[in-house]
Order: structure tokens, then sequence, then C-alpha cells
């Protein structure tokens, strides 16, 4: 990470942009270097909606894209779609389930 000045410094996570302080303070936090890919996942959408300037977290608001090596060592690039976003969303707790009439 590296701000304007030109100082870099190395993290194993980092936040940039709007209230970053609040996001690099929950990374130093709830970061584990044993984390899986599902409690990254969990632990970004839990900073997104303590860290985003409205109030709707929603697949319409968000989106969520992943960037891994596989066990291969190729790496693999996958975008999460909107029901897929929406229903982790409400896994992790920032929304809560939408109920569709029959």
């Amino acid at each position: 990470m590296s701000n304007p000045s030109g100082n870099y410094s190395g993290w194993k996570a980092a936040a940039i942009r709007a209230n970053n302080r609040t996001a690099q303070s929950m990374l130093k936090q709830d970061y584990k270097d044993d984390i899986t890919r599902e409690e990254a996942v969990k632990l970004v959408l839990k900073m997104l909606s303590k860290t985003m300037d409205n109030t709707s977290h929603t697949s319409e608001k968000l989106e969520l894209a992943e960037v891994f090596l596989l066990l291969s060592g190729k790496v693999k690039y996958h975008k999460c779609s909107p029901e897929s976003l929406s229903k982790l969303l409400v896994k992790v707790g920032v929304t809560q389930p939408t109920t569709e009439s029959s």
C-alpha cells in the first residue's frame, strides 16, 4: 500500500478510499493469517456495511468479485451473481431477508 507522499507499507490486508481508517481498524482486529475465502468475504461485507455512506446494502448497490489462487497455482476471477450476493448479505446479517408473496 502506498500513499501520495510515496511512502509505502506492507499489509496482509488493506483498505483504501473513504472511511479507510475504520475499515483498516476492522481488518487489524478481525483478519488472521489462516482466514478462509468464505470468512474473508464475510469480513469484507461486514466492513462495507460499516463504512459505506448509504444505508441500503443490497445487490443493487454492491458488486462482489474475488481474485484467488487455485490449488493448481492458476489465478481465478469470480464475480458473484446478484442472487448469490443477496443471499450472502442476509447470511452475514447485513440485510434482512426479503419476503415475497406467492
